[in-house]
């Protein structure tokens, strides 16, 4: 019997991923292939789709470590903006006003490097995401290729015989 997987174990203990280190080696190599390999025969288009659903499943992965860093940063703003408003005394010992302690919490270098942060986070989001969808895409597109192979090489037809379109027989 082998190990047991818990969906804990793929997102990770850290509530921060280090997501510029998430290896994207064989993601590329999946993009090369579909780009390089031609769906020349059944094979090839079953092989195809196999390698869009393997990247997929890795971005998977990595989504979802992106979202749960997104989340916790988006917290981790407004927690730090509160916590440096709620410390700001005026300078010159006068009266601290809640507009003062409003534009310190806004203008925080402690919240700039956080912010910083989840930006870059959002936008390994936005990458992820987009890689992720073309490889779905690509995916179908390899399995049409495949079941139109099926129907005119190898004289394959559906069991609810529908009717192809002319042109495509």
């Amino acid at each position: 019997m082998s190990q047991q997987v818990k969906l804990g174990d793929l997102l990770g203990e850290d509530l921060e991923e280090e997501f510029v280190n998430f290896d994207f080696t064989e993601i590329q190599e999946v993009l090369e292939n579909l780009n390089e390999i031609d769906a020349i025969d059944i094979a090839h288009a079953e092989r195809l789709q196999q390698l869009s659903l393997r990247g997929a499943d890795i971005l998977t992965e990595y989504l979802g470590k992106v979202v749960k860093t997104v989340g916790f940063l988006e917290t981790k703003v407004n927690s730090v903006r509160n916590k440096v408003s709620l410390d700001y005394k005026a300078p010159d010992g006068s009266k601290t006003t809640t507009d003062m302690k409003i534009w310190a919490g806004n203008a925080s270098t402690e919240v700039e490097a956080v912010q910083i942060r989840l930006a870059k986070a959002k936008a390994s989001k936005v990458v992820l995401e987009k890689k992720y969808d073309i490889l779905i895409r690509s995916h179908h597109h390899y399995k049409d290729i495949a079941s139109g192979l099926r129907r005119t090489i190898l004289g394959y037809s559906p069991v609810n015989r529908e009717k192809i379109p002319e042109g495509y027989e």
